[in-house]
Parts: structure tokens; C-alpha cells; sequence
């Protein structure tokens, strides 16, 4: 055999052999490879964040103010002065009040427009048209919004109504012969330099006293002529006194019938329990006012104005404002019976009409003023 030969066959011996180790050595089949570890999924708890209580944070941003700044809510108003202490002792906030008529307040917010003071205020539903026109609030819609009626919100969040009143007469029963039930009834000779009012021209209250007397004679926000023309009667006869309805001047016996809400007459009737003080909601038709809260535009402490807003509407501060002898504006809120037994019954009520144009509203008390101007002469 050649030498070529043999070291061939040698090469295909080895290769054999090669060949042979390997096939031994390869399983039959293939183990699958051992899996790592799977990680872990994230507990539940973790895979999302609760989200923020926007409650919690409102009440801790109102904290860090440190402070809440109104125009017009003094602590004798619809009881303010209990809705401040709720406030300060739920939260911790004190506030800071100017007392100021609705006009001053306008004129205050206009003023300081580039430098703002106040973070909250009270208005009557007439100035919503101003507050809107002026932009004079910020846009905010409490946790209650949905149970404000349409008629008592901006749909954009700039105001809305937390509580009502009605025009109503507060009587001195032991200073008249006979207690009148009705607008008519004021015409009585038995009436002549007995009745007051303040003057339409400079006080809201009275100019809805007005408003309210044209609905009983049969008008409304959009003809307030009877209205003027029943109070021309009025001072014709010589039936107002010209003394302006004030708790001294009720108990000094000067106002044997005031003219103005029903809270400011049950008020003083809780005031003076020893007078024998009654609270007439005129039965030929008056009307329902109801006053708007906003935060204000530029409020420093703004987060602690939407925070007592918060208050206002909710369970506690609803029946805050009735203990100030106002209606709260969410009829969801059960109010105790022994505060309801303070205010007249319930049917009474049927009578007070709620003016739900508050751009015709605004025209009216115009009106009002103007015409004022003539009978007053």
C-alpha cells in the first residue's frame, strides 16, 4: 500500500471516528433551556397611583394662604358670622371682612382691578350682568353644581346663588290695629306714617321691595311700572315715614311696619323676643331674590375662596345660611325642625315668584331708580 494510501485511510479513520463521538454525544432530543426567573408583576396597589382627593389638596393650598379676604359678608348677614367660624374651625382659616353695600362692592372690585384686595363676595342676582360684564369673577363650579338650578348659575362657572329670600312686611303687631296681609292693605288710611323703606335709588334691598310690590300689583321684572305707581300711592298718602327700617329703630317703636326680606324681619323678630313681631309674606304676589357668591377675578387667596364656596354649598353651610333665615338654595338639605318652625309656613311661599332673567333683572332695578326719581319728587 503507497504511503498516500495508508495516510488517506488514516484521515477518514480519525474523520469516522469524529463523526462517531459526536452523534454519541448529541442527545435525542434537545432539553429545553431553562427559563429565567419571570419578574415579578407590580401589586395592584402599585400599578396606578391612587389619584389626589382634589378636596385634600383645595384644603391644603387654602391652608398655605393662610388667610380669606370679603367684601359685604359682615357676621349679622344671613349668618356669616357662623359660616366664618365654620371656616376657621374646619380648616383652620380666619378671615378678614369690609362691610360694604353692593354698590360699594362693584365700585371696590372695579377699582382695584389691577391690584385686587378681596377674594370673595355676596351680591344680589341684579349685578350677575355687571360681574359678567366687568369681569369681575373667576370661573369656578363647586362639588354641588349640579344640584344649583340653571336659573340660580352661570353656566361657565363665573357666579351662582347659594340661598334666597322673599320680600316680605315685618309687623309690630302692638303698633298697628289690624296686621296687613297684603300690598292693598298698605294703602289704608290706618297706615299713614307707619310704613318704612329705604330708598331704591341707593339701597338693593329696597329697590326689590319695589320689584316685589309690582308683582303683587301685577307686574314683573319686565314692567315694574305698578310697582312705582303703588308706591307713589304710597307717598301721596303720606303712608311712608322716611325712617330707614334698623334694628334701633324697630325696637324704639319708629317702624310699625318695615319693608324688606324676610331674613332681616325674622331676624329681628329672634332679636327682640319680647316684641310681638310678625312676618308677612304678601299673599296677592311678591318676589324671591336670590344672592350669588364667586370667587373674584385676581383673588390673593383664591384657593381660600373657593374653599369657603366649597362650604357654602355643602350640608353645613346650607343650613348655616338658615340659621341666618335664608332658604338654602339645594333642596337636598334637611333642615331641623326647630328652625323651620321659626320661618312662615311653607305655603305662604307660593306666592314669592323667583325673577329668572337676571339681564331683564338688571334693567328693572334701572327702572326702578329712574322712576324713583320722579314719584319722589
Amino acid at each position: 500500500m503507497s504511503k498516500y494510501l495508508k495516510i488517506l485511510l488514516g484521515l477518514l479513520v480519525v474523520v469516522s471516528l469524529g463523526l462517531s463521538a459526536c452523534a454519541t454525544s448529541a442527545p435525542a432530543a434537545a432539553e429545553p433551556a431553562a427559563e429565567e426567573p419571570a419578574a415579578e408583576e407590580p401589586a395592584a396597589a402599585e400599578e396606578a397611583a391612587p389619584a389626589e382627593d382634589p378636596m385634600a389638596a383645595l384644603i391644603a393650598a387654602a391652608q398655605g394662604e393662610g388667610k380669606l379676604v370679603s367684601y359685604g359678608l359682615p357676621d349679622s348677614w344671613v349668618n356669616y358670622g357662623g359660616m366664618k367660624t365654620l371656616l376657621n374651625d374646619m380648616y383652620g382659616i380666619p378671615t378678614e371682612d369690609t362691610d360694604m353695600g353692593s354698590g360699594e362692592i362693584i365700585a371696590a372690585l372695579e377699582a382695584e382691578a389691577t391690584a385686587p384686595v378681596a377674594d370673595i363676595t355676596d351680591l344680589g342676582l341684579n349685578f350677575a350682568k355687571i360681574v359678567e360684564d366687568e369681569g369681575l369673577s373667576q370661573a369656578y363650579k363647586n362639588a354641588y353644581w349640579d344640584e344649583i338650578p340653571d336659573y340660580a348659575k352661570d353656566p361657565d362657572g363665573r357666579w351662582s346663588a347659594a340661598y334666597w329670600g322673599a320680600i316680605a312686611f315685618l309687623v309690630n303687631a302692638d303698633a298697628v290695629t289690624t296686621v296687613p296681609t297684603t300690598w292693598t292693605d298698605l294703602l289704608n288710611d290706618e297706615y299713614v306714617g307707619k310704613v318704612c323703606m329705604k330708598d331704591p335709588r341707593s339701597s338693593s334691598t329696597a329697590n326689590m321691595v319695589v320689584l316685589g310690590a309690582a308683582y303683587g300689583m301685577g307686574g314683573d321684572e319686565t314692567n315694574v311700572q305698578p310697582g312705582l305707581d303703588f308706591f307713589q300711592q304710597m307717598i301721596e298718602k303720606g303712608i311712608l315715614n322716611g325712617v330707614k327700617p334698623s334694628t334701633a329703630a324697630i325696637q324704639k317703636g319708629e317702624c310699625p311696619v318695615s319693608l324688606f326680606w324676610d331674613f332681616d324681619g325674622l331676624s329681628s323678630k329672634e332679636e327682640n323676643p319680647d316684641m310681638n313681631l310678625q312676618v308677612v309674606i304678601p299673599s296677592e304676589g311678591t318676589v324671591a331674590g336670590m344672592y350669588i357668591q364667586f370667587v373674584t377675578a385676581g383673588a390673593p387667596h383664591a384657593n381660600a375662596a373657593k374653599l369657603m364656596i366649597e362650604l357654602e354649598y355643602s350640608d353645613e353651610g346650607q343650613i348655616a345660611y338658615a340659621n341666618g333665615f335664608v332658604h338654602p338654595v339645594r333642596t337636598s338639605v334637611t333642615l331641623p325642625d326647630e328652625l323651620l318652625a321659626k320661618f312662615p309656613p311653607e305655603k305662604d311661599y307660593e306666592a314669592a315668584t323667583f325673577p329668572k332673567d337676571y339681564v331683564a333683572l338688571d334693567s328693572a332695578g334701572t327702572a326702578i331708580s329712574d322712576g324713583w326719581e320722579l314719584i319722589a319728587q
